[in-house]
């Protein structure tokens, strides 16, 4: 550990200078920057913790051991159910006050509500931690996040390109900037979040830093395994999983629960680098990069806490893979599949099966039924049904904006559709089922 502060590796965090005169500390993430491991880590310690002065309530885990943390304060928080909400918090703060501690709360859903926090603080002395991850890196692991957990089936290009269209507190730092401008720098410690990095220095240890405790006592009285929970999927895993959303919904929550944990199990042993600059074009990437440029105007990183342990040229670089050879690694996976989670692979190849035998397929369900090797007519995806090929000849410029923005929807092609059914709006701006087909693409754009 010693060789971590050395002069050239070392960390810079602002202390709390008196950690015992708060009555709370919030963890709120962001989101995707390491809280699964600080959360659980902290479940593991309460009884240590509780002797260094700090009370970190009770939550529940999944079987991966991951969890939202004390997420019913965020949730009560993003319903604007607030009296839930000063409720939740009220109880937790006496729970706190009973051990003669500070509570100690991690919750990422509290991440985007700065505004309806301050409502519940009164004259509560508090302190917030929050973590910093490069723009792009952010980028990239939402939309990881949302392939595994929220269905989405946009592919990577068309989703940056959508941010490209309304950039968002990823590529612009806007929501790390509230929070600032709302609370102050004194309140906050905001620190650097770097993969390479916590190779060397594990999250668990930066957080206990980030608090006040000297990693001496850090060294001496907790044990920490410098291990990543929530990893990112192998990219053989998002692939699949952003195809199998094409069948998934929140209809079918135990079947897609039990493919999350399948690949979880993979991400968690399968170690590989990919990310955005390996899969999307040089032209896009150049684009996202100056995007970002041109919209960091934020005073983020002038009271950014940077740990500096490994330079930019030390982190590894992704190597973009060919379609055979992802192919050839989503074939080997469904395998394992097969081989480990018999019954799951058979009510996927189930749904899939069911999937093909609609009116109009998704080409993304022909890829699959290959990859689950099911038999399928030599068919092709429906552009138009007959009752649209007949009304054509007729069609003003509107309806055929419409159905062209409905077929791109179809074809998961979201960013384009977009672009399409805009066009249709300026044509015929009152036209209800444009609005529709709106509607349904901003929800697929939405991260």
């Amino acid at each position: 550990m010693k060789s971590i502060f050395t002069r050239k590796s070392y960390i810079e965090l602002p202390r709390f200078s008196s950690v015992t005169n708060e009555d709370v500390i919030f963890h709120i993430g962001a989101p995707k920057t390491g809280s699964t491991a600080i959360q659980k880590f902290c479940l593991d310690n309460r009884e240590t913790l509780r002797e260094h002065g700090f009370h970190y309530p009770e939550h529940a885990l999944d079987k991966n051991g991951i969890s939202g943390g004390h997420s019913a304060l965020g949730l009560a928080l993003i319903e604007n159910r607030l009296d839930d909400a000063a409720n939740i918090l009220s109880d937790y703060v006496k729970e706190a006050k009973d051990n003669n501690c500070v509570l100690l709360l991690s919750a990422e859903s509290i991440f985007y509500s700065p505004d309806k926090l301050t409502v519940l603080l009164g004259d509560l002395k508090f302190k917030l931690v929050a973590f910093y991850r490069a723009p792009l890196e952010a980028l990239y692991s939402n939309y990881i996040q949302l392939v595994k957990r929220h269905f989405l089936t946009t592919d990577i290009a068309s989703y940056c390109k959508a941010q490209l269209e309304k950039p968002n507190g990823f590529l612009t730092s806007e929501a790390h900037a509230r929070w600032l401008e709302k609370y102050g720098h004194n309140k906050i410690a905001l620190i650097s979040y770097c993969e390479a990095t916590l190779k060397t220095l594990p999250i668990q240890k930066l957080f206990l830093m980030s608090l006040g405790l000297d990693h001496k006592q850090v060294e001496k009285n907790f044990i920490i395994e410098n291990k990543f929970f929530n990893r990112s999927y192998p990219l053989s895993a998002l692939e699949l999983k952003r195809m199998l959303n094409f069948v998934l919904s929140d209809e079918f929550e135990d079947i897609n629960d039990k493919v999350d944990i399948f690949l979880q199990r993979i991400a968690d042993t399968d170690v590989e680098q990919h990310d955005i600059e390996s899969r999307v074009s040089k032209d896009l990437y150049y684009r996202l990069e100056q995007t970002t440029e041109s919209n960091f105007k934020y005073q983020v990183e002038a009271v950014l806490s940077k740990v500096r342990s490994l330079s930019k040229t030390e982190k590894g670089k992704s190597s973009p893979l060919s379609a055979m050879q992802l192919n050839i690694q989503i074939f080997k996976l469904l395998k394992k599949m097969s081989e480990r989670e018999p019954e799951l692979f058979d009510e996927l190849k189930k749904m899939i099966a069911i999937k093909l035998s609609e009116r109009s397929v998704h080409f993304e369900i022909f890829k699959l039924a290959e990859f689950f090797n099911l038999e399928f007519e030599g068919k092709s995806s429906e552009w138009f049904s007959q009752g649209q090929i007949e009304r054509m000849p007729n069609y003003e410029k509107a309806e055929f904006l419409r159905d062209i923005a409905d077929l791109m929807y179809r074809r998961g092609e979201y960013a384009e559709a977009e672009n399409i059914v805009n066009a249709a709006l300026k044509e015929r701006p009152h036209g209800p089922v444009i609005k529709k087909i709106k509607a349904k693409i901003t929800k697929k754009l939405s991260p």
